[in-house]
């Protein structure tokens, strides 16, 4: 094993090349474009925005770096970069690919029927059940503490199919704890602004504590990796000390970013309700001002 840290030309030649996340990915890019360049030519007057396009797409570009390009090669070997990969799977990817509101695009391109198939799904029993918030905020933290801090981290680094299985269910359960956390499409369960904050506050309080706790051992986690780490890398503390940062502050500032976002959505949305209120209360005043001109000419002519 060589003793020195591979060069730029190295390092880029390590994409891999796995048949069937090329094909998700190719295959969700290209559905979506289709059905935004769609109904972009259908509604002209109501365009779906180039922003939401550019979010999906961005998601899956971060999908594919987690899955294909050398940070998977790399966190096979060293666990700041497969906790890098994570990170990106499970806090920053999901987020900008439900950002592109890819459902509420699925409406608008269908027709009566799919309209109505797509409101079974989403609706339906299962959708209920694996949406509901406790739910996917319990999948989320299980699966992903199961995935970075047991020793199926490991296992993933050794096996080729437990690497795709861990890399596909840590996008689905970050994809569902996301769903209601923004409510960027319709969703089974739709809570209020208040609860959407604390239900992201208290996910980040749990990654941080956990970050800390871990971030305090002085023994490496995965042993597996510290042994068997190239001659190039870092200590197995400090390879274990940037991987556990790289999730604690990314995840941290994810986290910050999102309850940012919800906080100024709940002020809008306040806004919108206090207009709605005004031009309520104007239009009841406006009619009893007309009742009252319509009595008052009444008394006059009789």
């Amino acid at each position: 094993m060589s003793e020195t840290a591979p060069g730029f030309a190295e390092v880029m030649g390590q994409f891999a090349f796995d048949a069937p996340w090329y094909g998700l990915l190719l295959l969700a890019a290209a559905f979506y474009a289709v059905a935004w360049l769609r109904v972009r030519a259908d509604r002209p007057r109501v365009p779906p925005g180039w922003r939401r396009m550019g979010a999906f797409m961005l998601g899956l570009l971060l999908v594919f770096v987690a899955t294909q390009s050398p940070l998977e090669h790399y966190g096979n070997q060293l666990l700041w970069a497969d906790f890098g990969g994570m990170l990106l799977l499970t806090m920053i990817a999901p987020p900008l690919l439900l950002l592109g509101s890819p459902l509420i695009l699925a409406f608008r391109v269908s027709g009566p029927r799919g309209r109505a198939r797509l409101r079974r799904l989403y609706r339906g029993r299962t959708a209920r059940i694996v949406a509901m918030p406790i739910a996917s905020w319990l999948a989320f933290a299980v699966v992903t503490y199961a995935w970075q801090f047991t020793a199926l981290t490991e296992e993933a680094a050794a096996n080729v199919f437990v690497r795709d299985v861990q890399q596909l269910s840590l996008l689905a359960v970050s994809l569902l704890f996301w769903w209601p956390a923004l409510c960027a499409d319709p969703v089974p369960w739709r809570m209020s602004h208040p609860l959407r904050v604390l239900y992201v506050a208290v996910e980040m309080t749990h990654k941080a504590l956990f970050g800390a706790m871990f971030l305090s051992l002085n023994t490496p986690i995965h042993e597996t990796f510290a042994a068997n780490a190239p001659a190039w890398a870092p200590s197995a503390m400090t390879d274990q000390g940037v991987a556990i940062l790289v999730l604690w502050v990314g995840g941290s500032l994810v986290f910050l970013a999102a309850l940012v976002a919800i906080a100024v959505g709940w002020i809008r949305y306040e806004a919108r309700q206090s207009r709605r209120i005004d031009r309520r209360l104007e239009a009841e005043r406006e009619a009893r001002r007309r009742r009252a001109r319509a009595l008052g000419g009444a008394f006059e002519r009789s």
